[in-house]
């Protein structure tokens, strides 16, 4: 496919970064579920480090889909702007576009 052949979906963008946003709220949403302490006998000390781990590992997954979703949208509308603009000048310069 040629440059001139590719096209931008708005739409799609938007959503795109709509379901990261959503996913980073619902994993953040869910970090307030986290269980207290088992007791684990002597395997506590290794349960609670799994569970940190996996804390962390979410919290890293919250903090990059809202940065990726993010970044989708400030690209989306970045293009979206220079579309208008490219196709006002070709407006003005008697084109088609």
């Amino acid at each position: 496919m040629s440059p001139v052949d590719s096209e931008v979906d708005a739409g799609v963008l938007d959503g795109i970064a709509s379901t990261l946003r959503r996913a980073s709220m619902d994993v953040d949403a869910l970090g307030n579920s986290v269980p207290a302490a088992p007791d684990g006998g002597d395997g506590t000390p290794a349960v609670l480090g799994i569970v940190a781990r996996l804390v962390d590992n979410a919290g890293q997954l919250v903090i990059g889909a809202a940065a990726a979703a993010e970044a989708v949208a400030k690209g989306n509308a970045l293009y979206q702007g220079n579309e208008s603009e490219t196709a006002a000048k070709l407006h003005g310069a008697g084109g088609t576009g």
